[in-house]
């Protein structure tokens, strides 16, 4: 990683600033918001993907994901706007919860810490409804006994714009196939 950042680093700063400055994350969040999305303070997009494997010899419960009903590893990531993967974090085992995956990878900690506007104003990123609510973590509203007209709309609106997270996952899996 190191040679990485040191060969290709310069790629991350975009006309002097970094391509997550307070700056830029509200930039993403107003094009996210003209894309139609209800939210005016959301910036990215979380999402966990299950990568099939193999069936392995050992540790099999570990890897079983019974909700795919696969053998399996995940990942998850954070996806701006413009298609950067803006953290990634994994593999981890294909029985693991996106809300456990989001504990281990120390995700909330980092927005918690630099989630922020240029005005200090909290930014968030919105996730499926296997996330927890929180301050810079949004998701869909869930249905306890029954969603109102409102609250139906803004998660369909949220949905069709989280959907560039799918392509970016989509899109790493068909470059990488062989």
């Amino acid at each position: 990683m190191d040679l990485i950042y040191q060969e290709r680093g310069h790629r991350l700063t975009c006309f002097e600033q970094p391509l997550l400055s307070p700056a830029n994350l509200s930039s993403y969040g107003e094009v996210i918001h003209q894309a139609g999305a209800p939210l005016v303070n959301c910036w990215g997009f979380v999402d966990g993907t299950v990568r099939p494997i193999c069936r392995p010899g050992q540790h099999q419960r570990i890897l079983y994901n019974g909700h795919k009903r696969v053998h399996s590893i995940k990942f998850q990531s954070v996806v701006t706007p413009n298609g950067l993967i803006a953290n990634l974090s994994g593999p981890c085992e294909g029985k693991k919860h996106d809300s456990g995956m989001l504990r281990e990878s120390g995700l909330l900690t980092s927005l918690e810490e630099h989630s922020f506007s240029s005005t200090g104003d909290i930014l968030c990123i919105y996730g499926d409804p296997a996330y927890p609510l929180r301050p810079h973590l949004q998701a869909p509203f869930k249905a306890a006994v029954r969603l109102t007209e409102e609250q139906l709309a803004f998660n369909r609106a949220m949905s069709t714009a989280r959907v560039n997270v799918e392509w970016v996952f989509g899109g790493i899996v068909n470059f990488f196939k062989f």
